[in-house]
C-alpha cells in the first residue's frame, strides 16, 4: 500500500501563449535540427527549452565533439563549415570527430535557429503538462517565468532526449536494459591551462607508464606523436586511461584518495580532448552507475556524486599528470550527460541486430555508420562493436512516430530504438539528422493540411531528406 499523499489542485485557465505549426519540445540539438529544418519551410515552428541556450548535451552539457558519419551532410556538417568558417578554421577535416567551442556553438545556434530560420524559441521553460484527446495532442502546458501557458500545434516534435513530452501525454516508452539501467551518464568539465606538449613529450618518455588497459574505439588509440601532429592541423587529439600512472601514483600515496574515489576513477581512468583553442581540454572520465534517469532525486544525486568525482580527479591531474601542475577547472557541465533514459515506442523499434546488420528501410529517413557503445550499468567496462568500414544502416519514419498518437513525432535519443540500438544511435550530429528528418516530415504535413503523421509522402520526404540518408 502506498504510503503517498496527495493534495487536489484546482482547475485553472490558462493563457495561450501561441497556435503554431509545429511545438519543439527541447532545443538540444536534435530540437535545433528540427526548428532549423521547418522554419526553412516557412512553418510556424515554437521552441521549449528549459535550459538558457540551444544545444543541449554539446553546450549546457559541455560534450564539445561532434561525431559526425561521413554519410551525414545535412544541418549538421553545415552547422561545423560556420563554426569553420567564424574560426577560420578547418576543423570539418576532423571528421568523423570533429572539435568544437560551446560557447561559440550557442551563439551559432540562435543565429541559425532564432535569426535566420525564425522559430520562437522561449528559454527557461518546461512542459508541465499536455492535453490529449484520443490520439491526438491539442495542447502542450508550459511552465516559466510567466507562469502555466498553453501551446496548440498541428505537430509536436519530441526533442528532450527524456521524452518528457510524451511520457505526459501517456506515451507507451522503454527505459534501460532488461533491468532498467541505461548506460552511465557522466558530467563532463574542462580544465583550463593545460600544458598538452609536456604531456606528450612524457608520454613519448616513458610508453609503459602511459600504456593503455581499457577498451576503447580503435580510432582513439592515437600515439602521442599523432596527437600532436593532430593539434598542430586543426585534428580531432584524444588522450585515454591512464590506468597504470593512476595505480602507481595511489601505492606510492597512501590515503591520497578515498576507496569511493579510487573506485569512481579506475571506472574509466582519464578521457580528455583538445579544444579548437589549444590551451584547455575536456574531459569525459565520470561515470554514475545503476542509472535510470526517470527520477529528480537520482538526477539530483547524480550532478552531486559528479562533482565529487571532478574533484578528486583535479586534484589527481594536477598533483600527477604532466602538464597539468598549473591547470585549473574552466567549468564542469550544468546538465548531466545523459546518455540514456526514455525510449518512447514508435511504429517500429530498431534493434541491435539492425544495427549491426546493416539494416535498409523503404521508409528510411536518416543512415548512420555508428555501433553499439553501452556504458556499463554497473559503472564497470564499455561494450564497443565497431562496426565494418563503409557499412551503415538506415532509420526508418516509423522510428520517429509514436505509436500511440497521429501527430507526435520524437527525435533525439528518446526515439523509438532498444536499448542496444540507441547506444549507437544517440551522437550529436545523429541527433540533429532524426530533428531535420522530423522537422521535415512535420512541414509537409502541414503544408498539406494532414492531419496524420502516417499519411506522409515518404518517396517526396526522402527526396529532401538525401542530405543526410
Amino acid at each position: 500500500m502506498s504510503n503517498t499523499e496527495y493534495v487536489q489542485w484546482s482547475e485553472k485557465k490558462i493563457p495561450l501563449a501561441g497556435k503554431v505549426d509545429i511545438f519543439v519540445a527541447g532545443g538540444g540539438c536534435a530540437g535545433s535540427g528540427a526548428a532549423i529544418a521547418a522554419g526553412r519551410k516557412g512553418i510556424k515552428t515554437f521552441v521549449a527549452e528549459r535550459m538558457f541556450a540551444l544545444g543541449g548535451t554539446m553546450t549546457c552539457g559541455l560534450m564539445s565533439k561532434i561525431s559526425i558519419s561521413a554519410v551525414n551532410h545535412g544541418i549538421a556538417e553545415e552547422f561545423i563549415k560556420h563554426l569553420d568558417a567564424y574560426q577560420k578554421s578547418n576543423f570539418l577535416a576532423s571528421r568523423h570527430e570533429v572539435p568544437v567551442d560551446p560557447e561559440l556553438c550557442k551563439w551559432m545556434l540562435d543565429k541559425m535557429v532564432i535569426d535566420e530560420a525564425g522559430a520562437d524559441v522561449r528559454f527557461g521553460t518546461t512542459i508541465c503538462d499536455v492535453i490529449v484527446n484520443n490520439r491526438t495532442i491539442e495542447y502542450v502546458i508550459i511552465d516559466s517565468i510567466n507562469g502555466l501557458e498553453a501551446v496548440k500545434a498541428d505537430y509536436y516534435i519530441d526533442c528532450t532526449g527524456d521524452g518528457q513530452l510524451s511520457f505526459k501525454a501517456g506515451a507507451s516508452c522503454m527505459v534501460g536494459n532488461d533491468e532498467g539501467y541505461g548506460s552511465s551518464p557522466t558530467l563532463l568539465f574542462r580544465i583550463a591551462n593545460v600544458d598538452i606538449e609536456k604531456l606528450i613529450s612524457e608520454m613519448e618518455a616513458h610508453p609503459d607508464t602511459y600504456a593503455s588497459e581499457r577498451n576503447t574505439y580503435s580510432n582513439h588509440k592515437i600515439s602521442p606523436g599523432q596527437n600532436r601532429e593532430n593539434i598542430a592541423n586543426n585534428k580531432y587529439a584524444h588522450f585515454a586511461d591512464f590506468i597504470p600512472l593512476i595505480r602507481q601514483k595511489v601505492k606510492e600515496n597512501p590515503g591520497l584518495l578515498t576507496d569511493w574515489e579510487l573506485e569512481m576513477i579506475l571506472q574509466r581512468g582519464f578521457i580528455f580532448m583538445c579544444q579548437p583553442q589549444g590551451t584547455h581540454v575536456m574531459v569525459n572520465s565520470t561515470r554514475i552507475p545503476f542509472f535510470r534517469g526517470t527520477d529528480n532525486k537520482e538526477l539530483s544525486c547524480a550532478m552531486v556524486s559528479g562533482r565529487k568525482q571532478i574533484e578528486a580527479t583535479v586534484r589527481f591531474m594536477k598533483a600527477f599528470i604532466p602538464g597539468f601542475e598549473k591547470a585549473f577547472i574552466m567549468d564542469t557541465a550544468s546538465m548531466l550527460g545523459i546518455r540514456e533514459s526514455r525510449r518512447i515506442i514508435g511504429d517500429y523499434v530498431l534493434t541491435e541486430d539492425d544495427i549491426n546488420g546493416f539494416s535498409k528501410f523503404d521508409d528510411a529517413v536518416v543512415s548512420n555508420m555508428g555501433g553499439v557503445e553501452i556504458h556499463g550499468t554497473n559503472g564497470k567496462g564499455t561494450n564497443i562493436i565497431e562496426q565494418k568500414k563503409n557499412g551503415f544502416y538506415h532509420i526508418p519514419y516509423r522510428s520517429i512516430i509514436a505509436r500511440d498518437f497521429d501527430n507526435l513525432f520524437m527525435a533525439g535519443r528518446c526515439f523509438s530504438a532498444s536499448h542496444a540500438a540507441l547506444s549507437a544511435a544517440r551522437n550529436i550530429a545523429y541527433c540533429m539528422a532524426l530533428g531535420q528528418a522530423a522537422g521535415n516530415a512535420a512541414s509537409q504535413l502541414a503544408h498539406s493540411g494532414k492531419k496524420n503523421v502516417r499519411e506522409i509522402n515518404i518517396t517526396e520526404l526522402q527526396r529532401e531528406l538525401v542530405s543526410i540518408m
